[in-house]
């Protein structure tokens, strides 16, 4: 409960706190899917944050309602982590310079990933015998719903390595080598270094907590996971933009956002 209450409190504070950078990203900036993406990760947590709030204060709710809460939640954590894959691929798109297969291979693997993924959580929410709960009350989960956990989140996993690898390899051969000198790739790298090892670690925290430890703890984790990476996210994806102005304000043309910055990449001395 404690916990549920941290993590209301810390994206309110880093909302307000990033409101005004936030507005003049929104109004400056040039829109497209990259900026669509951007407004799901920013706003879906509220109603993610929302909906864990009823579940934790309605412990004596109806089992029937609170398995409602806990579907739609479910949803909407999906999708604050698939707009937040959506920003990376779309960066690895543009480094790959918006070759065709890969963007075919981005959709199919986007499907591939996302409908097992859907599916296993889908059954784990129907198959828990308490979806109210109070922290430490509830016990462990049997073995057949922790293999739900277990295989959506390494299918979490696999698809953030699959886009890192993607963004590398194109790197590294464009290059000739580890030797990097243009920045805007040294900055995509590094923030797709930062969010990979991120979800790394929450998504294996999660897999070894729904086994090991009580169901709570795998998911107060879960909520930590789509709370921290929304936030990452979108302070990458702003940070991207501010470095876009600066390299413009200091006479390069080229614009860095996502939306634009595909059409050409610019080689930064």
């Amino acid at each position: 409960m404690l916990l549920i209450v941290v993590l209301v409190s810390l994206w309110s504070y880093d909302y307000i706190l990033c409101l005004p950078d936030a507005v003049t990203f929104l109004v400056e900036s040039r829109w497209g899917l990259g900026t669509f993406l951007y407004l799901t990760c920013s706003h879906s947590p509220f109603a993610f944050l929302i909906l864990n709030l009823l579940v934790v204060f309605q412990p004596d709710a109806p089992i029937s309602l609170c398995r409602t809460y806990n579907i739609i939640n479910t949803y909407i954590g999906i999708l604050t982590i698939v707009c937040a894959e959506c920003i990376f691929i779309l960066r690895a798109y543009a480094v790959w310079q918006r070759e065709r297969w890969i963007a075919v291979c981005a959709v199919v693997s986007t499907i591939a990933y996302l409908v097992p993924i859907t599916i296993c959580l889908q059954e784990f929410n129907s198959s828990v015998p308490e979806p109210c709960w109070i922290p430490g009350i509830s016990g462990y989960l049997d073995t057949g719903t922790s293999s739900r956990i277990f295989v959506a989140f390494s299918l979490v996993i696999v698809a953030e390595l699959q886009i890192l690898l993607f963004l590398l390899y194109r790197t590294v051969k464009s290059h000739g080598g580890w030797r990097v000198d243009n920045r805007l790739m040294l900055s995509l790298l590094r923030h797709n270094l930062l969010y990979c090892g991120c979800g790394l670690v929450f998504s294996l925290s999660v897999i070894l907590t729904a086994i090991f430890l009580p169901f709570p703890v795998g998911h107060m984790l879960a909520e930590c996971q789509v709370v921290i990476q929304s936030l990452l996210v979108t302070r990458m994806h702003r940070g991207f933009w501010r470095s876009d102005r600066l390299n413009a304000s200091c006479g390069f043309s080229a614009d860095a956002s996502l939306t634009t910055w595909m059409a050409r990449i610019p080689d930064f001395a």
